[in-house]
This record gives structure tokens, C-alpha cells and sequence, in this order.
């Protein structure tokens, strides 16, 4: 049915109306969660639905603060502990459109955030535009190409973080940017340049993107273009002066030199240790291992006099709970093994409401009942959804049809950096890059229907 439409109806009607139905679910799930997940908690101590963590909640400030003041030297005048540019978007963003961040009793509030939802929702419309483009221009049938529009603007997994501050919507337009990039290597040399500086504004969106560049090269490499060191000096250069630039900003205010989020550099120690130890151990309670080991950095601490007010000694102290880590994880490889392989197979069990339920349930969600009745349905999406890929990876495979393959180079790549922690969100960047596979997999369902319809 879909792909008699699809083939069908003339293409630019048909792209017309995806995006129109698209844009009138956005705006409905826009109103609901403005509706449902701005009021204020009595209880000081809790947030707003709609800023459902810490994270937010701090990225809520200093998007605040940064629209108060957009200048050069608040770019990162605090320790860049989280993503980059989140952040600075919300503030930039909240200037532009006015949103009021707080009002006259200093109470948070969200009159604007409509905009905030729009601006990002915007962006991603048009790196998904761009991909279409860049399809076009490949010897790849038209259906497929619709499919895979359809696939990016609706499949919910994807789509629900539209409506949240913490900039994956954006992240996954970048992403898509790239995607566009790799299936169509530019071939003026001073492309790469802009190339480059879209690498680095990926990282400073998100850092698991700190070592992407190594995917366009690969494939630059292996590709049949001229000039290949020129290009990659071009893509190298450009993309290292975003990390010189916010080194150098991390510099300007502490006297120390450094570009990666200081979460990345302690998360090993507080998010997978506990669970190495805790099998290591063969203990009962993962929450007596969690204070062990706060315990443990916290004498260190102590004993070597750290300062954890000051910056300095706070990156002291996370550097030593890395070395502590690797040690831990290099001397018990099994365990880690086990450990990493599990939550890697756990993050790509797909969630399309998670961020509805968060809200809803808050904190308590992944305790709930609620949680634990939905598991089974989402299993059964899951794998009907990695069935329908499977298929399209086997389509590619015998048909010879290679563009798929390069978007998951980047997919791999997600999936190795970041599958270990086990957050389902975190398998997101990997599943946008089975855009393609899930398209030829309903083109291969569909053909063996109608073939088999005709036998």
C-alpha cells in the first residue's frame, strides 16, 4: 500500500504533504507537553516535568545567563562539565524570541519554550530536506527515498526528543548534515573545510562525537577521490581549530588547558565501575558498592588535600577516578566484557515513549509498573523493526548497493563510544543511521508480498 503511494503520487506533492502532517503532529505534541509539563511543583526540591533532571535544570540556568548576556567571554565562563553548545542554543534562542526563562517572582517559566521546540524542529526539517537532496542525486529508487524521509520525520524513538531542552533534535540534524556529507564526498577541496567545522559543532553539541572524524576519513581514504591529503588536512585542520578554540576558552579562565567534558573523564568511575565491582565482589546491593566507592574518591580526596570548590583540583580529582577505573576494568576483563556486552544489548531495546513516561513518572519510571508492563511491547517493536532492517541490510548486500554502509561507519562508531552505558537514549545516533537499511527492508517485504500474492 505505502509504496503504490509512494510511487505513485508526484514526489514533490508527496514530500509537501509529509512534512505538512508532520508539522501538524509536532505542533499537536507540542501542546501537550506544554500543557501537561510546565506547572511549577509546590516542593522546591523538585523540578518541572519538562526539565525532568539535573542536567536540565542547569542547562535551564545557563541558557538563562547566556541570554543575558551573549558575549565572548561567557562562552564557558564555568567548568565544562556537560555538552557545549546546548546550552548557548537555549540562550541564543530565548533572546531571539523572547522566551522568559523566569518571571517577576523568580519562579521559572516557560512562556516562549513553543519557540525553543520550533527552532530546533526547524533545523531538523532541514537537514532532513538536505539528505533528501543528496539522495536524489544517487541511483536509489525514489520509493526508497520517501520511505526514508518518512522514516526520519516519524518514527517516534527519533521524534520525541523534540520536544526537551537537552538538544538531541539538533544533534541528530548535524548528524544527518553529515550523513548527506559522506553519501556525496564533495569534491572541491575546500569543501572539507566547512566539513570539518561541522565535526567539531557536532562535538560541542554532543561529545561522544570527540572521535567521528575518524569515519569521513576512513571513507575518504578508501574512496576514489583526488587530492585525498588535502582534504583530510582540510578536515583535520578545521576540526581541530574548534578544539583549539575551546581549550583555549577553558584556558583563558583557569590557567588549564582542556577539551573534553569533565563528565567523560569520571563517568567510567560513577556509571560502569559500580557494576564491574558489584559482580567483581559478588555482592548483593549495588547501592553499598555506589558508597564504597564514593567513599574511596572522596578519601582521596581528603588525603591528598584536594580543594573540590576549585577546578583545578576537581579535574585532579576525576582524572584519579579514571586511572582507578581502567585499572579495575583492565584487571578484570571478563567481568567487563560480560558487563559491556549486556548493556550495550540493553540500550537498543528502542523506547518511543520514554520521554512521555519520564514525565510522567518522573525519576521513579524505570521502577515502575508502568515500566515493567510496556517492556513487552517494546520488544515486540523492536524486533520488528530490526527485522525489517535485517531484511534491508541482506537487500543492500545481494543487490551490491553500498550508500547504506557509509551511514553505518557512523553508526558503528556511536554504538562502540557510547552502547556501554546502556541508556537507550544513547543508541538513538546509531538508529538514525539505519535509515536506508529500514527502507530497503520494506522494499524487499513488499516485493516478496506481491511475488508471492502472484505465485
Amino acid at each position: 500500500m505505502f509504496y503504490k503511494i509512494f510511487s505513485k503520487i508526484n514526489n514533490n506533492k508527496l514530500l509537501l504533504f509529509i512534512f505538512f502532517i508532520n508539522f501538524l503532529f509536532f505542533n499537536l505534541n507540542s501542546t501537550l507537553n506544554i500543557n501537561k509539563f510546565t506547572n511549577i511543583p509546590s516542593n522546591s526540591s523538585e523540578f518541572p516535568k519538562l526539565l525532568g533532571s539535573p542536567v536540565e535544570m542547569h542547562m535551564w540556568k545557563k541558557g538563562y545567563e547566556f541570554k543575558n548576556d551573549i558575549s565572548i567571554s561567557n562562552l564557558q565562563n564555568y567548568e565544562f562539565r556537560h555538552h557545549f553548545l546546548p546550552s548557548k542554543n537555549l540562550g541564543i534562542v530565548g533572546a531571539i524570541f523572547n522566551i522568559e526563562f523566569y518571571n517577576n517572582n523568580n519562579e521559572i517559566s516557560f512562556k516562549g519554550i513553543y519557540k525553543f521546540f520550533l527552532f530546533q524542529t526547524l533545523i531538523y526539517y532541514i537537514s532532513v530536506l538536505y539528505f533528501y537532496k543528496k539522495l536524489i542525486k544517487l541511483d536509489i529508487k525514489r520509493s526508497v527515498i520517501n520511505i526514508t524521509i518518512f522514516f526520519l520525520l516519524f518514527e517516534p524513538t527519533i521524534n520525541q526528543y523534540r520536544y526537551t531542552i537537552f538538544g538531541e533534535t539538533i544533534f541528530f540534524s548535524i548528524i544527518i548534515f553529515i550523513f548527506s556529507f559522506l553519501i556525496d564526498l564533495p569534491k572541491k577541496n575546500i569543501s572539507y573545510i566547512f566539513f570539518g567545522f561541522l565535526i567539531g559543532v557536532c562535538y560541542l553539541q554532543r561529545s561522544v562525537a570527540m572521535f567521528l572524524i575518524i569515519v569521513p576519513i576512513f571513507i575518504i581514504i578508501t574512496s576514489k577521490e583526488k587530492n585525498i591529503l588535502i582534504k583530510i588536512s582540510n578536515l583535520i585542520i578545521s576540526f581541530s581549530l574548534i578544539l583549539v578554540c575551546l581549550g583555549y576558552l577553558n584556558y583563558k579562565r583557569i590557567g588549564l588547558f582542556y577539551i573534553l567534558p569533565t563528565q567523560t573523564v569520571d563517568n567510567l568511575y560513577n556509571y560502569f565501575l559500580p557494576a564491574v565491582e558489584n559482580k567483581r565482589l559478588n555482592s548483593q546491593s549495588i547501592n553499598k558498592t555506589k558508597i564504597e566507592l564514593k567513599t574511596k574518591k572522596m578519601n582521596y580526596a581528603k588525603e591528598n588535600g584536594l580543594d573540590l570548590d576549585s577546578e583545578i583540583d576537581r579535574i585532579k580529582f576525576y582524572k584519579w577516578q579514571k586511572k582507578k577505573a581502567i585499572e579495575t576494568i583492565l584487571e578484570n576483563k571478563f567481568i567487563t566484557a560480560q558487563l559491556a556486552i549486556k548493556s550495550s544489548l540493553h540500550s537498543m531495546l528502542l523506547n518511543p515513549t520514554e520521554i512521555l513516561f519520564n514525565r510522567f513518572y518522573g525519576s521513579g519510571y524505570y521502577k515502575s509498573d508502568l515500566h515493567q508492563k510496556t517492556i513487552i511491547f517494546r520488544i515486540l517493536y523492536s524486533i520488528t523493526i530490526y527485522l525489517v532492517i535485517f531484511l534491508g541490510i541482506y537487500y543492500c548486500y545481494k543487490k551490491k548497493i553500498n550508500t547504506p554502509h557509509l551511514l553505518m561507519l557512523c553508526g558503528i562508531y556511536f554504538f562502540i563510544i557510547s552502547s556501554w552505558v546502556g541508556y537507550t537514549r544513547y543508541f538513538v545516533p546509531t538508529f538514525i543511521s539505519l535509515n536506508l537499511y529500514f527502507s530497503f527492508g520494506i522494499i524487499y517485504l513488499y516485493n516478496k508480498i506481491v511475488n508471492f500474492k502472484i505465485k
